[in-house]
């Protein structure tokens, strides 16, 4: 379907921006094979979720007004193409071993996030294909700078990202 078909009505009330927690999985294991059992995506909303057995998700969590999510819409018109692009930035404090090894596996792999976003729902985004992951680490330079990576993940997909229910996010965990 490619008309709209009903009205957009945008909520009345203010609310805060902004990304209060991440979960993430692997889009795909090491051999290139789908890590997702089960995905059912209806009227904008991931309704179904499940990862073959033995994969999960794992939260991230990040400071305050550190993190963002963008999905923008690309496409010509001459070609009659429709795709988006999505990426989202996350901003780790510290530098322990841990954080090391974590960040490299995902900068090899190709990931999926949900976003826990500050007014309280989830989405879902690079359902279909997963992000890449390019780290950026830094000491700073003054005791005020941040010393931490900062995390860009970025993909192209079929579809926008969708709204998910935080039951099928708990489950999804280890």
């Amino acid at each position: 379907m490619c008309e709209l078909t009903a009205a957009i009505n945008g909520i009345q009330c203010d609310e805060a921006g902004g990304v209060d927690t991440w979960y993430m999985f692997p889009r795909f294991d090491a051999l290139g094979v789908s890590t997702v059992d089960t995905l059912t995506i209806v009227a904008g909303e991931a309704t179904a979720l499940t990862l073959v057995i033995g994969k999960n998700a794992f939260p991230v969590t990040v400071e305050q007004e550190t993190s963002s999510v963008t999905d923008t819409a690309i496409g010509e018109r001459a070609n009659g193409s429709y795709g988006r692009e999505q990426a989202a930035t996350l901003m780790l404090h510290g530098n322990t071993a841990s954080m090391i090894v974590s960040i490299e596996e995902l900068a090899k792999g190709r990931t999926s996030l949900i976003a826990k976003l500050n007014d309280g729902t989830y989405e879902l985004y690079f359902s279909q294909f997963g992000a890449k992951c390019l780290d950026e680490r830094t000491s700073g330079t003054a005791f005020e700078d941040m010393n931490g990576t900062t995390m860009n993940f970025a993909g192209k997909e079929i579809y926008r990202g969708v709204k998910i229910d935080s039951a099928i996010v708990l489950a999804l965990l280890v």
